[in-house]
C-alpha cells in the first residue's frame, strides 16, 4: 500500500455511492467505513497513488450526481506513516467465506427434512455391533454341533433271510451289531451259518 484515499459524506446513501464508484474506477481496496455523529460517514480505500487519486475523483463525481450537498470532504494521503494505523485501519478486513447451506433430504421422503449435520451429531448407539467384534471373539464362538443321524438295524424274518442269496446275507450280516461270526469270516461263511448268526444277533439286541 502506498496511498490512502478518504471521502467523507453526510448520510449513508452518498457513502455507498462513492464506495461503489471508487472500487469500479481503479484498482483500490476498500479498508473501512466509519460512522460519526451527525450522520457523517467516511469511506477509506488504499492502493497505488495514481489509482487512489482516480478512485477518489470518481467517488466525488458520483456523489455530486446524487446530491452534491452530501459531500463533506475528500483527501488523498500518499505513503502514510505506520502510525496512522492507530487511527485508520491499513489492512482490509479478511473475507469470511459464506456458510454452506445445509444438505436436505430429497423431497420424496415422508419424514421431516433435516440437515445431514444433525444426523452426524446424533448420539451414537451403545452396544457392540457385528463390525466391532474382534476376529478372536468371532472364532471363539463355537458352531452348533450337527446332530448325528440315528441309524436303526433293519430286522428281517427268518423266511426273508432264507430267500436271500449268500451275497445278500453277507451284506446284512456286516450291518448287524454283535454278530457271533468274526467280521473277517463273514465273506467265507455259508448261508446257514450266516442266517444263524443274524438271528442270534437279533435275539441279543432284544435282550
Amino acid at each position: 500500500m502506498t496511498a490512502l484515499g478518504l471521502i467523507e459524506t453526510k448520510g449513508l446513501l452518498a457513502a455507498v455511492e462513492a464506495a461503489d464508484a471508487m472500487l469500479k474506477a481503479a484498482d483500490v481496496r476498500l479498508l473501512e467505513k466509519n460512522l460519526a455523529s451527525g450522520g457523517l460517514v467516511t469511506i477509506t480505500v488504499a492502493g497505488e497513488v495514481s489509482a487512489v487519486r482516480a478512485a477518489v475523483d470518481a467517488g466525488v463525481s458520483a456523489i455530486r450526481r446524487v446530491n452534491a450537498a452530501s459531500l463533506v470532504s475528500e483527501h488523498v494521503i500518499a505513503r502514510p506513516d505506520e502510525g496512522v494505523s492507530r487511527v485508520v485501519s491499513l489492512v482490509p478486513p479478511a473475507a469470511v467465506p459464506p456458510a454452506a447451506p445445509p444438505v436436505q433430504a430429497p423431497a420424496g421422503d415422508s419424514g421431516a427434512q433435516q440437515p445431514v449435520q444433525e444426523a452426524a451429531e446424533a448420539e451414537p448407539q451403545t452396544g457392540t455391533t457385528v463390525e466391532e467384534q474382534t476376529p478372536a471373539a468371532v472364532e471363539a464362538t463355537p458352531a452348533p454341533a450337527a446332530a448325528a443321524p440315528r441309524t436303526e438295524t433293519v430286522r428281517y424274518e427268518i423266511s426273508q433271510l432264507k430267500k436271500m442269496n449268500v451275497s445278500r446275507l453277507r451284506q446284512v450280516a456286516r450291518g448287524v451289531s454283535g454278530l457271533s461270526i468274526p467280521r473277517e469270516a463273514v465273506k467265507s461263511a455259508n448261508k446257514k451259518d450266516l442266517i444263524d448268526a443274524i438271528i442270534n444277533s437279533y435275539r441279543q439286541i432284544e435282550e
